[in-house]
């Protein structure tokens, strides 16, 4: 007994040394160049200002965030609600591109050092190497701008509660079971279902396979499903299923619109840490023998990072150790560098070309920056495309004045100009509706779409300012007011909203005033619109008819014509160019009036008096003979031709029915 004292009272501490040796040496030499690199490129390469203003948008199920006491009493009442809570606190900081970066990278952080004390608990050997693993999966998936900050702080609490637990020196079943529907109870609370369940299962499997502890290991989950249920009927009053998938994978929506590569990195994010965790567990249970939870090394006998024992062998070990070649030098850097290849390898081969000009196309349109939507739109990829891409660009070249000389130069959908392609309105397409019907001056639809969008969300800042400034615009300053002051508890709006108050008490600057009335200019009173059944080219004509004056209305429809071939329409409209300003006729509109007067036998002298350039009318026979030719002969080398030159105009649109692609183009 002695002996044994003697042995407790003097390995104790050298084993806690040589811990925190380890756990310096991991830090110092894995993952600073790991962290670093992932900073770095998620601050200049990813830049989380453009996943900002996807919050409740292209990013629905972001958590909202708003100041005040109401806003968290409503938290603190949902299951997950406190985690919710910290996650959309966390997300205002992604405004400032820096921050956000820091933010992710300690999320991530958070996760690869509890990961790596579970290891040392559990007795895995080399814990500073796989604890890095669980934030491969968060890098990436924000490098696909998706935004599982608050899943991984449910994975984080889960197994910090599950490794507080497991520390705690409770040695009766009663008490460790007691401690256990404690901290199940405060995880489910503060994190929902996802902290709930990492939670369980690792208790089980350290109760189980590292303490053969069966009596606990199997009251723990019968516990949990207890407290489950009892809170679900009794605390938050909702059904079971939808509280314990809370801040899960499984949760309804949680990967909805993903591919099949971010569900696995969704999943991966979850369930990896815990994994390994238990593949641990279970590896030594079954191959080792019981694991002591004091063997922090990973290992029976010495660990790689303590000191040799003096004598003869070991002193010639620490001499051929201390060569810079030396294996036991080298072999923590190289390891170290695995998760950084690893995360540079799945950067590069699950990259998507147009996933980051989607979201600064969406930033851009948020800051009404046209030009720079104008300059994204010609550095894209000429395969493909992308609807609200489309959009924000129709827009963009409307605002620089170039949507009837510019509309063929991109790729196009035909959809994108009033983003008919939904049968049921998302909540990106609500926003954008609102915010353009808006400018059109279809200020009730606006108003409509807007109200939908917020229904959804207990608090979305872009929606609450559009919905004051419609208050304005119908001369209903009070529900302006209202809105406005809900903005205020917005973090990063509260200021521009105490400006907006102000104004709606004082008046507002020069430029806001102008824009108030211009749209007052151009409402139109009814309520029919694409949304309620009202064809595009019928709403945008009516505003027309409202306000011949309405220029954007009259540019709208005319698109809506061009891409639906509809060039009689376009002729017909023309005697509107001098009202609206124009000093000539624009060039994509005297292409469709060649086509519609093509056939009638008028000469270029007529054709002048309809505003027609003789360069344009050069090109329009230019065109027709080489068509014709390859109507007759179908050699590619023409339909190449074709594309080459007049692949961007409205007579290749209007004839194949697609802007000509010099890539894409392999055949007619």
């Amino acid at each position: 007994m002695k002996k044994e004292g003697r042995k407790t009272g003097t390995e104790e501490p050298q084993k806690a040394r040589a811990s925190a040796r380890l756990a310096l040496r991991a830090f110092s030499h894995s993952h600073l160049l790991f962290y670093a690199a992932g900073l770095i490129y998620l601050w200049l390469v990813v830049e989380p200002h453009l996943i900002y203003y996807c919050f409740g948008t292209i990013l629905p199920d972001a958590p909202p965030f708003a100041t005040g006491w109401a806003f968290l009493k409503e938290a603190l009442g949902q299951p997950g609600g406190p985690v919710l809570y910290v996650a959309g606190l966390l997300s205002q900081g992604f405004y400032h591109a820096w921050l956000g970066a820091l933010i992710i990278v300690l999320a991530g952080f958070c996760l690869a050092e509890l990961l790596r004390r579970h290891l040392v608990t559990a007795g895995g050997r080399h814990a500073w190497l796989l604890a890095p693993f669980p934030a491969l999966p968060l890098f990436l998936t924000y490098s696909h701008y998706k935004h599982p900050l608050a899943l991984s702080l449910a994975v984080s609490l889960g197994l910090l509660l599950s490794l507080l637990l497991e520390r705690l020196p409770l040695r009766r079943p009663v008490t460790r079971v007691a401690a256990a529907a404690l901290a199940m109870i405060v995880g489910f609370w503060l994190g929902g279902g996802g902290t709930l369940l990492i939670l369980v299962v690792l208790t089980v499997a350290y109760r189980v396979f590292m303490h053969r502890d069966w009596i606990v290991g199997a009251l723990v989950p019968a516990v949990g499903a207890v407290i489950v249920w009892a809170m679900a009927q009794y605390v938050f009053l909702l059904p079971v299923p939808q509280v314990l998938l809370v801040l899960t994978p499984l949760a309804p929506f949680a990967t909805t619109g993903m591919d099949t590569l971010l569900e696995v990195l969704t999943f991966s994010l979850y369930a990896l840490a815990p994994g390994l965790v238990l593949l641990v567990l279970v590896g030594r249970a079954l191959f080792v023998g019981r694991a002591s939870p004091h063997d922090v090394s990973g290992e029976r006998g010495r660990s790689p990072y303590e000191e040799a024992k003096p004598g003869g062998r070991a002193r010639k070990r620490r001499a051929k150790d201390g060569a810079w070649y030396a294996p036991s030098r080298l072999a923590p850097p190289l390891l170290a560098a695995v998760p950084l290849i690893l995360m540079a390898l799945g950067l590069y081969f699950t990259q998507d070309p147009l996933g980051k000009p989607f979201v600064r196309s969406n930033c851009y349109a948020h800051r009404k920056q046209w030009d720079k939507i104008v300059a994204l739109s010609q550095r894209l990829p000429q395969d493909r495309t992308n609807v609200y891409v489309n959009h924000d660009r129709l827009r963009a070249l409307y605002h620089t004045g170039r949507l009837p000389y510019d509309m063929f130069l991109c790729p196009l959908v035909p959809e994108a100009v009033l983003l008919t392609h939904e049968k049921g309105e998302s909540d990106l397409t609500l926003w954008k509706l609102s915010d353009i019907f808006l400018e059109l001056g279809h200020v009730n639809m606006a108003q409509k779409l807007g109200s939908e969008l917020l229904a959804t969300k207990s608090h979305l800042g872009t929606a609450l300012e559009a919905l004051g400034w419609i208050g304005v615009i119908k001369n209903d300053p009070g529900v302006a007011r209202v809105y406005w002051k809900a903005l205020r508890k917005d973090l990063r709006s509260g200021t521009r909203a105490a400006s907006l108050l102000q104004g709606l008490s004082s008046g507002f600057a020069p430029e806001q005033a102008a824009r108030i009335e211009s749209i007052r200019a151009c409402m139109r009173s009814d309520t029919a619109a694409v949304t309620g059944g009202e064809p595009v080219d019928e709403t945008l004509a009516a505003l027309l008819k409202h306000n011949p004056r309405n220029k954007m209305a009259f540019e709208y429809l005319m698109a809506c014509y061009l891409v639906t071939g509809r060039v009689d329409q376009i002729a017909a409209n023309m005697a509107r160019l001098p009202a609206l300003g124009y000093r000539e006729v624009p060039t994509l509109y005297q292409e469709a009036l060649l086509i519609h007067y093509g056939s009638t036998g008028r000469t270029a002298v007529a054709l002048a008096d309809l505003g027609i350039s003789p360069q344009t009318y050069q090109r329009y026979e230019a065109f027709v003979q080489v068509n014709n030719a390859l109507q007759t002969q179908k050699r590619p080398e023409l339909f190449q031709r074709l594309v080459r030159e007049f692949g961007t105009s409205y007579f290749f649109y209007y004839l194949f029915g697609r802007v000509g692609l010099v890539q894409a183009s392999t055949g007619s």
